[in-house]
């Protein structure tokens, strides 16, 4: 029997059992692979174990007790996924997310979203799923070509810092590229965003949580004193869903200034939604009013801009005078 036929084999009757399976059983339905009293079924059983490990499906023995026999068994629980109760269509495009992910090379903890997919493939009965999971698996923390940071490995370095609560020195390299600073940082935690992923924690060199592009750290070190022992504590006024979704013009630059923003009509959903979760709507006259709270005027002022004739930057009075003066100066420009 070829070896893929018989590890399905193997899972499905033990999936199928109602109880632990023996060793004899095992080799009565599978004597061509199993049988014999020699050591070599034995490691060639656990070898198949150990395959169906990596595939996500943990075969485990268990000793028996009043009511049950000693035997193998595949935990349900562990197998099976929940219900997700999702059409053919969402579940693949579930899977295809997954997979996305697993090929970007930066996805932690990507063995267990490898293993994910394969279940998630089972459930699905997707052809050729599982195969599609262990081709982007082999793609998993391979840097861009000419690109000197390999951020998977980063992302993997920092997911064990911030599970372990310990410091990490870094060298960031401006966001001008031209001057590097080291800092030591306590590490929050990790987020993607825009395809890049991003470090938040707060940085004892600015004395203020703060935010990290990976691919700008130069080099990183973990804290290598007292291993088992956190470095620091978690802060309760901090959610990293909330750090994850701020807008550009709300990143800590200066103190909190209200703005307002006019749109006409028409406006797109899309439009809207830039300005975010927190953005403050109204209607009058057809036309669609935002306020937000800007911690970076300069991010919000190149936000407008982007939006053409159709956002006008309203309050307040010092941000709309910069928006004139750069508006004329793309005018002068063109003339």
């Amino acid at each position: 029997m070829q070896k893929d036929q018989r590890l399905l084999d193997l899972a499905a009757f033990l999936l199928k059992a109602a109880e632990p399976v023996s060793w004899r059983e095992i080799q009565e339905q599978f004597p061509e692979d199993y049988g014999g009293k020699g050591e070599a079924a034995i490691r060639k059983f656990e070898r198949d174990k150990a395959d169906l490990l990596e595939l996500g499906i943990p075969v485990r023995y268990a000793a028996g007790d009043e009511d049950l026999p000693a035997g193998y068994l595949i935990e349900r629980d562990e197998f099976y996924l929940p219900d997700l109760k999702l059409p053919p269509e969402d579940l693949a495009l579930l899977y295809l997310a997954g997979s996305a992910a697993l090929a970007s090379g930066t996805f932690p903890y990507a063995r267990d979203l490898a293993h994910a997919l394969n279940k998630l493939s089972f459930a699905a009965r997707a052809p050729g799923a599982s195969e599609a999971a262990a081709l982007a698996t082999r793609q998993l923390s391979a840097p861009e070509e000419g690109d000197p940071v390999d951020v998977g490995a980063r992302v993997e370095e920092l997911s064990r810092a911030v599970a372990h609560r310990k410091r990490v020195h870094v060298v960031y390299l401006g966001a001008e590229r031209r001057h590097t600073t080291e800092r030591d940082v306590d590490p929050y935690g990790l987020f993607q965003r825009g395809g890049a992923w991003f470090l938040a924690g707060f940085c004892h060199l600015r004395q203020a949580i703060r935010t990290f592009h990976l691919k700008r750290i130069v080099s990183l070190a973990m804290n290598p004193s007292a291993p088992r022992t956190p470095d620091f504590a978690p802060r309760k006024d901090f959610s990293l869903a909330d750090f994850a979704t701020r807008e550009i013009w709300e990143y800590d630059v200066h103190g909190a200034v209200r703005c307002r923003i006019r749109l006409d009509p028409p406006v797109p959903a899309e439009v809207i939604a830039s300005f975010g979760p927190r953005a403050k709507l109204a209607e009058d006259g057809g036309a669609t009013f935002v306020e937000v709270d800007a911690t970076n005027e300069e991010g919000l002022l190149r936000h407008v801009l982007a939006l053409g004739d159709r956002a006008e930057l309203l309050q307040p009075k010092g941000l709309r005078e910069k928006a004139r003066a750069v508006l004329a100066g793309l005018e002068r420009g063109l003339a």
